[in-house]
C-alpha cells in the first residue's frame, strides 16, 4: 500500500506540472488582458507603465519562468483586475463553494445509495420503475436548464424561495438542490446495477441460506461489495461538482470560486484562472487517491502491492 501511495503521489505531481504548463499557455491564447484594462484616456507612457507593473512586458518564456518559480514557492500571483493576492481571494471564496458542494455531495450520495438499493431489492416494481425514470430524466436534462427552471418556478412564480445571496438557510435550498441534481441520477443508476449483480452472487445466496436477516444481507454483505463500481466513478463526480459550482454560483449569484473563475475568464485575468484551475486539479487528484485507497477497505481482496 505504501508503494502504491508513493507512486500515485509522484504521478499526481507530474500531472499537476503538466496542467500548470498547459493552463499557462491556454489562458494567454484567449487574448491580451490589457485591451480590457486600459483606459481610452490613458497615455502611451501610462499604458507602458501598467504593462510593466503587471509583468506583461516580458516575453512568454520569461513570464513562464516567473510563473513556475512563484508556483513552486506556493505563490499563486496577484489578480490583474483587482490587484489583490489570488490566495486571499481564494480564501474568501473557497469556504462559500464548500458550503454548496459538501452538503450537495452528502445529500446526493445518501439518496443515491438509498434509492439504488431500494430499486435493486424491489426489481421491476413501482419503486424500481420510478428510480429508473428519475435517473434517465436526470441524465437527459441539462444542469443549467434545471437551475433556471428552479429559479423561474420557486422564486418567480411561487415566490417561496430566495434566488441570490446566502444570508439564511432558505438561500441554500435552490443552489444545493441544483447541485444534488448533478450527482444523484448517474450514481443512483450505478448503485442499482451493481446491487443487482451482487444480489445474484453465490455468497449472498449462502448468507440467506444461513438464515441471516434480510437487512444484514443487503446492507452489510451485498452493499459493501456493490460499492466497488460506484467508488470507481466517484472520481468523475468530483469534476462534475466543480462544473456544477460554476453554473450554480453564476445563476444564483453565489460568491464562490465558480463565479470567480467565470468573472476572471471574461476579464482575461490570467493569474486567477491559473490558480483556480491548478487548485481544482490538486483537489480532484487528491480525492481520486483517497478513492483508490478506500478500495482496500471496501474489498480486502484488493492488494495494491502488486501494482
Amino acid at each position: 500500500m505504501t508503494r502504491f501511495i508513493i507512486i500515485r503521489l509522484l504521478q499526481a505531481v507530474v500531472a499537476i506540472i503538466g496542467i500548470a504548463v498547459m493552463v499557462f499557455f491556454l489562458v494567454r491564447a484567449a487574448g491580451d488582458p490589457l485591451e480590457l484594462l486600459k483606459n481610452p484616456n490613458m497615455t502611451e507612457g501610462q499604458y507602458e507603465a501598467m504593462k510593466v507593473r503587471l509583468g506583461l512586458d516580458k516575453s512568454y518564456g520569461e513570464q513562464f519562468i516567473v510563473y513556475m518559480g512563484d508556483l513552486a514557492q506556493g505563490d499563486l500571483g496577484t489578480s490583474l483586475l483587482k490587484q489583490r493576492p489570488v490566495i486571499d481571494m481564494i480564501k474568501e471564496s473557497l469556504p462559500n463553494t464548500l458550503k454548496l458542494t459538501l452538503p450537495a455531495f452528502a445529500i446526493g450520495m445518501t439518496l443515491a445509495l438509498a434509492l439504488g438499493v431500494l430499486a435493486a431489492t424491489r426489481r421491476d416494481t413501482f419503486w424500481d420503475q420510478g428510480v429508473k425514470f428519475m435517473a434517465i430524466l436526470g441524465q437527459a436534462l441539462p444542469g443549467f436548464w434545471v437551475a433556471i427552471m428552479a429559479v423561474l418556478v420557486f422564486a418567480v412564480y411561487w415566490q417561496i424561495l430566495p434566488v441570490a445571496g446566502m444570508a439564511t438557510p432558505a438561500h441554500y435550498v435552490l443552489p444545493v438542490g441544483t447541485m444534488v441534481f448533478f450527482t444523484l441520477p448517474g450514481m443512483m443508476r450505478l448503485v442499482r446495477s451493481s446491487m443487482l449483480d451482487v444480489l445474484e452472487s453465490e455468497y449472498v445466496k449462502l448468507a440467506r441460506i444461513k438464515g441471516l436477516p434480510e437487512k444484514t444481507v443487503i446492507w452489510k454483505h451485498a452493499l459493501r461489495n456493490a460499492l466497488i463500481t460506484p467508488l470507481t466513478t466517484l472520481g468523475l463526480i468530483i469534476p462534475g461538482l466543480v462544473l456544477g459550482a460554476v453554473i450554480t454560483e453564476t445563476i444564483f449569484n453565489w460568491p464562490g470560486m465558480g463565479r470567480m473563475i467565470v468573472e476572471a475568464t471574461f476579464a482575461r485575468d490570467f493569474t486567477v484562472v491559473q490558480a483556480i484551475t491548478i487548485l481544482t486539479a490538486v483537489m480532484v487528484l487528491g480525492i481520486n487517491l483517497l478513492v483508490d485507497i478506500s478500495y482496500a477497505y471496501v474489498d480486502p481482496q484488493i492488494r495494491y502491492e502488486k501494482s
